[in-house]
């Protein structure tokens, strides 16, 4: 999912690195019943999780003040997702000496110390979510398998596995069915509510997918790294799907946000595209500050974030901006996944 520091990774002894992913990198994020698998939804404090220096920097809304840095409990972090209640739940590769330790480290609301970690059932978590029950979701890529548990214990409830190959976004619709794509399959699998087998498995205009989205209709994103497309189906899956390849260049992240626009977050050209979701028309494109992008997430409060990793900083923009209002750098070091707080 993450295109660059992979060299680091293939220390690591876990399926994704015999995959065939050439130049990946874990990194994922997720809020309450956000749809496409990003934190879009929320509009508080700004968390960005940093591979090299194994770290966790929390800003204010908008980025205006660093708030605090986190290290403990934090081991190579890659996917991070913060609850309705604050919760931040941190995906860890862990130490990348020959063995896998992974783990998912669980923070209080305004802690900077754990309260528990998830182990069983992780290896290689690379995206984390919430449905819209009490429940947390984890994809392991080294898995491969999404691992379901109580938001409040490390009961492992559930493993889904059929048809999931090197996981790497998830998402969830209105109805509460879940979305999983498949880099290695070339495919997004929908699971109902509960269930561990797939209702549905696409495939049409799929080519290593890396990210998935669902607006307000229930229409279906998703960002084809390999084809330089986005693949749109309709709610369920249904139908055969459009294809947006205009600015779209190795998308890494898809975002569908509010005021019915589009965002896509392209490796290739270091740009994020924005569109009008009705028309697809290409509405603007941002590429002032953005450099070897790694991931973005989108705020209700309106600022869009992109993480950055040559060199490692944090752009922030306004709603409608093409340059950053602010760029972050302290104590950034390798950015792959931002959480949003409410």
């Amino acid at each position: 999912m993450r295109r660059v520091f992979f060299a680091a990774l293939c220390a690591l002894t876990f399926t994704a690195c015999s995959a065939g992913r050439e130049a990946a990198i874990p990194g994922g994020a997720a809020a309450d019943s956000a749809s496409n698998g990003i934190s879009n939804a929320a509009s508080g404090k700004v968390y960005v999780a940093n591979w090299y220096n194994s770290s966790v920097v929390v800003y204010s809304d908008g980025g205006k003040t660093k708030l605090k840095t986190i290290t403990d409990g934090v081991a190579y972090p890659n996917a991070i997702a913060v609850d309705k209640s604050g919760t931040v739940f941190l995906g860890n590769f862990g130490q990348p000496s020959g063995s896998l330790t992974s783990s998912v480290a669980v923070y209080p609301a305004g802690s900077s110390q754990p309260s528990r970690t998830i182990v069983q059932g992780i290896r290689g978590p690379w995206a984390i979510a919430f449905g819209s029950s009490s429940k947390v979701y984890v994809a392991n890529n080294g898995g491969p398998t999404v691992t379901v548990y109580p938001r409040g214990s490390n009961t492992l409830l559930q493993t889904i596995s059929k048809d999931v190959r090197s996981p790497e976004a998830l998402a969830f619709d209105k109805s509460g069915s879940l979305y999983v794509a498949n880099w290695d399959a070339n495919s997004v699998t929908i699971y109902p509510p509960g269930k561990v087998k797939p209702s549905a498995k696409l495939k049409d205009d799929i080519r290593r997918p890396d990210s998935l989205a669902l607006d307000d209709a229930q229409n279906l994103y998703v960002a084809n790294h390999d084809a330089n497309s986005i693949a749109i189906y309709g709610p369920g899956g249904k139908g055969k799907p459009q294809k947006l390849t205009k600015g779209v260049h190795e998308p890494l992240t898809v975002i569908a946000g509010p005021s019915q626009q589009l965002y896509v977050l392209n490796s290739l050209s270091n740009t994020v595209s924005v569109y009008d979701e009705a028309t697809l028309a290409l509405l603007r494109v941002i590429s002032n500050g953005i450099a070897c992008p790694t991931t973005m997430a989108l705020s209700g409060s309106g600022y869009l974030y992109v993480a950055n990793s040559c060199p490692s900083s944090l752009s922030v923009y306004q709603s409608s901006g093409t340059k950053p209002i602010r760029t972050l750098t302290k104590g950034l070091d390798g950015p792959l996944a931002i959480g949003l707080a409410p």
